[in-house]
């Protein structure tokens, strides 16, 4: 009989696989409440998001997942155009 080794390919994945699309890529997604951060780390998981369906699932520790997008911020306006109708006045 052969103890289970952890350190075998086929029993610690290392590459993520969606179950809804098979789309190999993932972006770590934040923790969302008191059980995904807290209790998550405890069992070795972590919250990720597939990048093609969206689907949120949570893998172990020892899969790779790439870094959340930062989404683009708009700069903030320090005058807004004035609008040449809205100075005239009515009689």
């Amino acid at each position: 009989m052969t103890p289970l080794n952890p350190s075998h390919p086929s029993l610690l994945p290392r590459q993520f696989c969606c179950r809804e699309c098979g789309s190999h890529e993932a972006y770590y997604s934040r923790p969302r409440g008191i059980f995904e951060k807290y209790l998550l780390p405890v069992m070795l998981l972590r919250p990720v998001r597939c990048d093609r369906c969206y689907r949120r699932s949570y893998v172990l520790r020892s899969v790779s997942a790439l870094e959340r997008k930062q989404p683009l911020r708009k700069q903030p306006q320090s005058e807004h155009p004035v609008n040449s109708h809205s100075s005239s006045s009515i009689a």
